[in-house]
């Protein structure tokens, strides 16, 4: 008896290793022939019966990504001054995926992401969607806060330092004061908040040798903790008071010439433990050129604290990042596109005050929040950014990174760029004018069989004897698409404007890119003017 049981269990075990391996193409054994790659994309018919891809965008419950349309109409509209004519998408089946990973997105230099994709997704989010959008140009607060606020009732920031994301945004507009937010912090964040305020604030790889940026994230991390906790600054904690104190680090304290008045004051504060005093010692410690290049480092990195248009967003009393987790929220940070790297320390912190708000608030309200991060670039090279793209996930972050093109990736995370890659659940691409973009994408394609002609000129007796036509017919491999033909047929000025969809796990697919100002599902939906 036993024997029959151990037989039937055995039988059961090789059933189920010879189904696991039944679908491979090649390599089941020994003696498998296998056969040839064969990428594909997938049939749009496929697409269309996919539950999973069907996308109601007058409500969009499920909290999804949009994508585009299948089966759209194009209608070619003006031609522009250069001589290109105008094509819009019309009507069409919207599609989208409820993969809860990260996303990043490829399009070039004027290939229409905000058109195309960053707005249609700030409208079709859901209305428990948080949002976090890093705006150049000011255009998607100007576009989409008011419908979030009024219509989709959600809690509404616009952060809006240059005033470029219109007048009827005022209204939502405050103010994320660091050392405020720091005070309002279990005791033991206080000086954890600090840090990632001074690890923003100094941009690691502008400095020859790391130490000069080590020694200048340690004094600011000091300073802000002192500014928080001297009853000195208790009108004016903020981070005007920090660029203040670190303009006068080196004035003299007129009852002690020989040292610095603000050095005589942190000696004397002992919060946490000794935190400001030992970052006072090890700052004034500090000799000759060895002082002076650490001190013209820290103002370098630091002046922005002081700039007149950000005051407005660094002072009084403080919204918390916690929000955009804990309840239904959308933050708008804009500037001008040509000032992002002058504000670049400023935009730091906001992208890492937010997502370490995720990994301490215990409580999500909905789907993930959405990082919509455009020109993902111009911020450097960010480690909580790194960490986020790997584990963040689970903490209520979905990443929306936006680039023009790999290289830029590449150079600000030269040896983890792929981790963003990696980490997405949705790669989306279309206006690619670079070889390192199309090329990566040509080898995640993988490679399909194709039929290839070949001649050659017979002999008078081979043709008239074995009737050879010198015609040759073979079945190769080849890559399903070459970089040049990603270029073109994903371009910018695509008569189909396709964009290419990379899912893990899914064969690759193809969809039509829309306007949020030319397609009927937004309409009404977004502020165009009074």
């Amino acid at each position: 008896m036993r024997t029959d049981r151990t037989r039937r269990q055995n039988l059961r075990r090789a059933a189920l290793q010879e189904n696991l391996l039944a679908d491979l193409p090649r390599g089941r054994n020994a003696d498998h022939i296998g056969v040839p790659p064969h990428s594909h994309f997938e049939p749009i018919k496929n697409l269309l019966a996919t539950e999973s891809l069907q996308f109601e965008a007058s409500k969009n419950l499920d909290a999804k990504r949009f994508l585009g349309v299948l089966n759209g109409v194009v209608v070619e509209g003006a031609r522009l001054s250069d001589g290109r004519t105008t094509r819009y998408v019309h009507r069409g089946v919207p599609i989208g995926v409820g993969d809860d990973r990260h996303c990043v997105l490829l399009a070039g230099s004027r290939a229409g992401k905000g058109r195309n994709i960053l707005i249609p997704a700030q409208i079709l989010a859901s209305r428990d969607t948080s949002l976090f959008s890093l705006d150049p140009k000011g255009t998607s607060a100007y576009l989409t806060a008011r419908y979030r606020a009024e219509v989709l009732n959600q809690r509404v920031v616009v952060f809006d330092p240059m005033e470029i994301c219109g007048t009827h945004t005022r209204r939502y507009r405050a103010s994320l004061n660091p050392i405020d937010l720091m005070l309002r912090k279990e005791p033991r964040r206080l000086v954890f908040t600090a840090q990632i305020v001074a690890e923003a604030s100094i941009i690691s790889g502008e400095s020859r040798d790391r130490h000069w940026d080590d020694c200048s994230r340690d004094f600011v991390a000091g300073i802000l903790v002192h500014v928080a906790t001297h009853e000195r600054y208790a009108k004016n904690r903020d981070l005007v008071t920090v660029w203040h104190l670190i303009s006068e680090a080196t004035a003299p304290d007129p009852n002690d010439p020989a040292r610095a008045w603000l050095e005589t004051e942190m000696l004397a504060n002992e919060s946490f433990g000794g935190f400001v005093r030992t970052a006072a010692r090890n700052f004034y410690g500090r000799t000759g050129g060895e002082f002076s290049s650490v001190l013209s480092n820290l103002r370098k990195h630091t002046n922005w604290f002081g700039y007149e248009s950000l005051k407005p967003c660094l002072i009084g009393k403080t919204v918390d990042p916690c929000e955009l987790k804990s309840s239904s929220a959308a933050w708008y940070v804009a500037v001008e596109a040509m000032q992002m790297a002058n504000f670049r320390g400023w935009l730091r912190m906001m992208v890492q005050l937010a997502l370490a708000a995720h990994e301490e608030e215990p409580k999500q309200h909905g789907p993930n929040t959405q990082f919509l991060l455009d020109e993902y670039h111009v911020l450097g090279t960010l480690s909580c950014v790194e960490s986020a793209a790997g584990l963040m996930a689970g903490l209520g972050v979905s990443l929306h990174t936006v680039l023009q093109d790999l290289a830029q990736l590449q150079a600000s995370h030269s040896k983890t760029w792929e981790t963003f890659i990696a980490n997405s659940g949705v790669v989306q691409a279309f206006g690619i004018a670079d070889h390192t973009t199309a090329e990566y994408l040509s080898k995640r394609l993988g490679q399909a069989q194709t039929l290839s002609r070949s001649t050659t000129s017979p002999t008078f007796d081979q043709a008239t004897r074995d009737a050879a036509s010198g015609e040759n017919w073979s079945v190769s491999v080849h890559p399903l698409m070459t970089p040049d033909e990603i270029i073109r047929y994903f371009g910018r000025n695509d008569p189909l404007q396709r964009s290419l969809v990379l899912r893990p796990g899914y064969r690759p697919m193809i969809c039509q890119r829309v306007c949020y100002d030319q397609h009927e599902i937004f309409e009404g939906r977004y502020y165009a003017g009074e």
